[in-house]
Order: structure tokens, then C-alpha cells, then sequence
């Protein structure tokens, strides 16, 4: 009888992953069904001159000259050194960038189908993935697989503000605005000369607590799991100091905790705020900052 009932406690999980996996695709460089290296994640920061916004893909790290194929078929559209795939009926369009084009607008495109090759200089493929109006992540559940992150997101820093002016922990009071520093590491380092790349987490949270009781509940700011961030919240989500990864040289993400966030909502006294960063694959990293509020009374 129990083993039985353990074998139908084990069917039942199966069943639960099928979907999951049945929806998943492989990757757009052989071997299809093998993981490669990615350099820049799903709504991190670009930035360059005047211009920012949010990543709308993933860079798969490729050397150039490497073959690019079609995840999934459909019809191809041919823009400059971009090619999408439209699926027959409904489905997500995949777009893959920064590879010279060999097919032609409106070709039927097989699945595995060689549809270009990584430019020359461009060292990757951006793979951008668009379904019911808007860019989603290819690192979902249920996305680009098999992808396999054991790394710990890290949070090494928070910072307290007054009028955009560094405040020292100790001494709040007021409207004061929080960031945190956050960031994760690749689960296989990449080679020159990235090698010195980090990824945003997926997910970041925060909460307040006074020796064991919790003061202010987990309060969710940072969601990059499924979709695209709009354009107009980018300075709503990332802080001053932030910049992106380049050729030797390592990024710096700084997320906006809260906003003005008022302080004499709390008594005077010791607190902890802490901070949780989970990425793509929920691995969760967390850190405590105590921090003292001193309004006049």
C-alpha cells in the first residue's frame, strides 16, 4: 500500500513538470539541447549617451562568425541583421539580433534551419522572445532550456537618502528614499573579455523587522521574471551609480527599495531592513541592514 501511494505521489509530480517541459525550446546555437553562456539578462540596464531602457532579450555569448538556427518554424521577417519568426498560428515570435541574415523576408523557416550567422564583432546572439503584445522572459519557467543557475544572488550594499544625498544609517528621519546593491553571478564564469559580467536578479524584496516581529511586510519592487519593465519606469527602478556590463569591465546595479519613503511612519528606535534577491531559478539571497530612526518628537 505505501508503495503504491508513493508511486502515485511521484506520477502526480510528473505530471505537474510535463507541461512545463512541453513548452519549453532549445537554444538557437548547437548543440540545441546543451546550455551556453549567456552575458546579459532579461531587463537589465542599458544605457549609452542619453539613452536608456530596459533589455528586451538575452545575449547568448557566440563567436563570431557562428552559425545561428531557428529554435521554432514559422515564416521569416528580414530586418537589417535581425530575423523574426512568426509561428503559423498564434504562439510567441522569436527574434534573434546581431547575425547576417541567411534567409529572405517571408521564407518559410524549419525548425533547426541555419537563418544566419553572429556578426562580426557582435561576439553573440540577442534572443528576443515576444507573445500577446509584449517582450517576455526567455529564462522563465517554461522558456530557453536546459538552463541550470545555482548561483547565490548577492546584495552587498544598502544606501539611505535625503534629497538624492547619502545618509548615514543611524540617524534617519524624514522623507528618505533606499537602494540596495544587487547582482548574481554567472553559473559558468565567461571568458575573456567578459569575463568580469554580472546579471540582475529576477526578483528583489524587502521588509522591516524589530527583534522578531515584523514592522513593515515583505513589500515586492523589482520583478523581472516574466515580462518587460516599461520604458517609463526606468528611473523608478534603478538608481543613481547603476551601469551596465562592458569588455572588461563589470556592471554596477543599484534598485530603488522605496521612494520617499516616510520614516516617521515607524517609532523612533533600532531596526533591520531586509533583502531578499532571488533569480530566474529562485535561488535567494538575502541580507540584513540595521538602521536607527530619530524624527523629532
Amino acid at each position: 500500500m505505501r508503495g503504491l501511494l508513493r508511486l502515485l505521489i511521484v506520477l502526480g509530480a510528473l505530471a505537474l513538470l510535463v507541461p512545463a517541459a512541453a513548452s519549453s525550446y532549445g537554444w538557437p546555437i548547437k548543440p540545441f539541447y546543451r546550455q551556453h553562456l549567456i552575458r546579459g539578462y532579461f531587463d537589465d540596464p542599458r544605457l549609452s549617451s542619453d539613452e536608456f531602457g530596459f533589455h528586451f532579450g538575452v545575449d547568448i555569448s557566440a563567436p563570431d562568425g557562428t552559425p545561428v538556427y531557428a529554435i521554432d518554424p514559422g515564416r521569416a521577417r528580414v530586418r537589417g541583421q535581425s530575423v523574426s519568426i512568426f509561428p503559423k498560428r498564434g504562439g510567441h515570435q522569436l527574434t534573434y539580433w546581431h547575425i547576417v541574415p541567411a534567409v529572405v523576408k517571408n521564407q518559410r523557416v524549419r525548425r533547426h534551419q541555419l537563418i544566419g550567422h553572429v556578426v562580426a564583432g557582435a561576439g553573440h546572439v540577442h534572443l528576443g522572445e515576444y507573445k500577446d503584445g509584449t517582450y517576455v522572459n526567455p529564462l522563465r519557467l517554461g522558456g530557453l532550456a536546459p538552463y541550470i543557475d545555482d548561483t547565490v544572488p548577492q546584495i552587498p550594499k544598502l544606501t539611505f537618502y535625503a534629497t538624492g544625498v547619502p545618509i548615514p544609517p543611524e540617524n534617519l528621519s524624514g522623507l528618505i528614499d533606499i537602494s540596495a546593491n544587487a547582482f548574481d553571478t554567472p553559473p559558468v564564469p565567461l571568458p575573456l573579455p567578459w569575463n568580469q559580467v554580472i546579471y540582475t536578479p529576477a526578483l528583489i524584496r524587502w521588509r522591516v523587522v524589530q527583534g522578531q516581529v515584523t514592522i513593515r511586510r515583505w513589500e515586492t519592487r523589482v520583478d523581472f521574471r516574466k515580462f518587460l519593465v516599461p520604458l517609463n519606469l526606468f528611473n523608478f527602478v534603478y538608481a543613481p551609480g547603476t551601469f551596465q556590463n562592458k569588455a572588461g569591465r563589470r556592471g554596477n546595479y543599484e534598485f530603488y527599495l522605496a521612494h520617499q519613503f516616510d520614516t516617521a511612519a515607524l517609532a523612533n528606535g533600532a531596526y533591520v531592513l531586509q533583502v531578499e534577491a532571488l533569480d530566474d531559478q529562485e535561488n535567494v539571497g538575502q541580507a540584513s541592514f540595521a538602521f536607527t530612526v530619530t524624527n523629532p518628537r
